[in-house]
């Protein structure tokens, strides 16, 4: 591993996940120097110099991006992503992006071939591929203990009882984010169960719901149009014959943030809750769970599933730093400095496949059938 000198890095978007997320898995990883940031909120940028010491804070990304930079995090709303993305690979600059990739599979598509074209070290920020208890269930899925995986289902919803009197955003705005609910919430999950899985979705029907269809901007104080969904679910099959069941939501009332995944095969299967990260309901041949930490035993009609311990080499704790846990992004940063070709995931491809998912579900939501992939 090479850490010579220190990497230099330009945050883009200095908002809540580029100070709270972005900005800390950075200089946790060590020996990295933010080079400069950029916002096109003077305020923004403030918090940023005071929380981290940013000197170099600018309006302009493409101003931005003429620092001596190493790699740059996209942090801005959807619909920059494509434009600030490709600015930077015509740079020759590296790039950790925000996700969903973009707003559309052709954008997406683009950002793609042409990093693969200049050689551009990318990665997708699908942060909850560090829970330690979906490492876990990654492990068990590839073992192949389950047997045949023949269902799958994720939700990821969040749900405050005071949903209906926040104050908008560009999260609000399709022009500008895409998709709501099921693209903020839902492309973790859909990205999560192609990495377990390790197959492709080649069908999909969607149906999405805008419940609460007008808040007050945050920015003008005005009544604004709420054109993102709040809700939205879907099916799917795969490539090896699984089906699936997806649900992406703002709307599951006082259950704060709820992300859980169930997996079945022919001979056992698997339940991981987030709010849980360090255990995993599983049922298991007995020989299977003889490699774990029992924290509750199943097998009783009532509670058939076993609760067992997630071992503590996929924790991902960090030295020092009391209930801190390392992120994808400094996964990002270990792998751009291995020795050797740089391998990384989940990088622009998988951000890809996501978008595709996402734009098969807007099909089938407008045209009211299934959607086959690829598109």
């Amino acid at each position: 591993m090479s850490t010579q000198k220190p990497l230099k890095v330009g945050i883009i978007g200095a908002g809540g996940i580029a100070r709270h997320y972005h900005i800390p898995s950075y200089l946790r990883s060590g020996n990295m120097q933010i080079a400069a940031a950029c916002d096109i909120s003077n305020e923004a940028l403030e918090q940023i110099r005071a929380d981290h010491g940013v000197h170099k804070l600018v309006n302009d990304y493409l101003e931005l991006l003429e620092c001596d930079l190493d790699i740059v995090s996209v942090c801005t709303s959807n619909d920059m992503h494509h434009p600030v993305v490709m600015a930077a690979i015509e740079r020759g600059i590296d790039i950790y992006c925000e996700k969903p990739l973009a707003l559309t599979l052709a954008e997406a598509r683009e950002m793609y071939e042409a990093a693969q074209e200049k050689g551009i070290k990318t990665g997708v920020n699908f942060s909850h591929r560090r829970t330690p208890a979906a490492q876990l269930a990654k492990e068990i899925i590839s073992s192949g203990v389950l047997g045949d995986i023949h269902y799958v289902s994720a939700v990821y919803a969040a749900g405050s009882p005071n949903y209906a009197k926040h104050l908008g955003s560009w999260r609000n705005d399709r022009a500008r984010a895409g998709f709501g609910g099921l693209g903020d919430m839902g492309s973790h999950m859909i990205d999560m169960m192609l990495w377990w899985l390790g197959t492709d979705i080649t069908a999909v029907a969607a149906q999405m719901s805008t419940v609460i269809k007008e808040c007050v901007s945050h920015e003008t104080g005005q009544p604004m149009p709420v054109t993102t969904e709040d809700h939205g679910n879907f099916i799917v099959q795969y490539a090896n014959g699984a089906l699936g069941y997806f649900c992406g939501s703002y709307m599951f009332t006082g259950r704060g943030y709820d992300q859980r995944a169930e997996v079945y095969g022919t001979e056992g299967g698997l339940m991981y809750n987030q709010q849980r990260p360090y255990e995993l309901d599983v049922f298991l041949p007995p020989e299977a769970l003889k490699k774990y930490v029992i924290v509750r035993h199943g097998g009783t009609p009532d509670t058939p599933y076993t609760t067992i311990h997630v071992p503590e080499r996929l924790h991902g704790s960090l030295p020092g730093i009391v209930g801190q846990r390392r992120t994808v992004l400094m996964d990002f940063v270990d792998a751009y400095r291995a020795d050797g070709p740089f391998q990384f995931s989940p990088n622009f491809y998988d951000g890809m496949q996501v978008q595709q998912v996402l734009e098969a579900c807007q099909i089938s939501q407008t045209t009211r059938r299934w959607v086959d992939l690829p598109l």
